[in-house]
């Protein structure tokens, strides 16, 4: 199962990710300043509870505009984990959005967490070699990824309610590899259906990523409600990152050259630096000022 299209111009599908991962980034930090008022229920709607409702919306409107774009950057590359590598870029925009808007202070450590973030993606993109020949992927392999990620996934959750504890790592955990397997299956939509964008929906593979989307988004929220966004963001974050790479090695037979996959390394600790340091806590706070 087969395309022979090219993959668009390096430059392009970066900036289409970047700008992907900083709307994803931002719509998560916004949902988890405002996610209590959920606890409202139908009470949102009333004017006590409108303004920060219709605030945690625009945060989910972010995320919708961020799967549209990661959508079309995976149809315009040939490895689905260049697209997901560029989620740490997104954790950048966070940063400076957080900097630059709301008059944080930006520190030592999270300088230093950004020049990472940008390091490790320079070499991830430096040191691509573009694949030849038809873009391929192997119906039997994806379903054996999606069942063992899956059942992996039940295990541990199993696990958390038997011990009574670590629901939020495993929700973020969850959100961050279905986030994975969306971008398999929006850079699976145009090889299944010919090629082109459109083609695409055509078939199941972009409706089930955009499922998988709002499954990750519920997991994330679930995750915020059972804990503090320094364990939740970097942990969705990384596995969101990490996921794609390892799934394409069986689904795609692709694989990144080992240099790329210390510059991802060099990402993932910058990730995790930086949603672990004082922007990290501005949700947390936020959210406990308005409860």
């Amino acid at each position: 199962m087969g395309s022979a299209e090219q993959a668009a111009p390096l430059i392009l599908v970066l900036f289409i990710a970047a700008v992907a991962s900083i709307s994803l980034n931002i719509g998560k930090a916004v949902q988890k300043m405002k996610v209590e008022v959920l606890r409202q229920k139908k009470a949102v709607l009333t004017p006590p509870y409108r303004r920060d409702f219709l605030i945690w919306c625009f945060g989910m409107f972010l995320t919708l505009v961020a799967g549209i774009l990661v959508l079309v950057a995976q149809k315009m590359t040939d490895k689905t984990s260049i697209v997901s590598a560029l989620n740490g870029v997104g954790l950048i925009g966070l940063a400076l959005f957080a900097w630059l808007v709301l008059k944080e202070r930006v520190g030592p450590r999270e300088w230093g967490s950004i020049a990472l973030i940008v390091a490790g993606t320079v070499i991830v993109s430096y040191f691509n070699v573009a694949e030849t020949g038809e873009k391929t992927y192997n119906f039997e392999a994806l379903l054996w990824v999606c069942g063992v990620a899956g059942a992996l996934l039940g295990l541990l959750l199993l696990t958390a309610m038997k011990l009574g504890r670590g629901y939020a790592f495993i929700f973020a955990t969850m959100a961050g590899v279905a986030l994975g397997l969306m971008n398999v299956f929006y850079h699976i939509g145009p090889i299944a259906g010919g090629g082109g964008l459109s083609e695409s929906f055509k078939t199941a593979y972009p409706y089930i990523g955009f499922m998988l989307g709002n499954s990750a988004f519920v997991f994330t929220n679930l995750a915020f409600f059972h804990g503090a966004g320094i364990t939740v963001v970097p942990t969705v974050n990384s596995f969101m990152i990490i996921s794609p790479m390892l799934f394409e090695i069986f689904i795609f037979k692709v694989r990144l050259a080992p240099i790329q996959y210390a510059g991802v390394a060099v990402i993932v600790l910058g990730v995790i630096l930086l949603t672990t340091g004082s922007i990290a806590e501005k949700p947390k706070q936020a959210a406990q000022a308005t409860a």
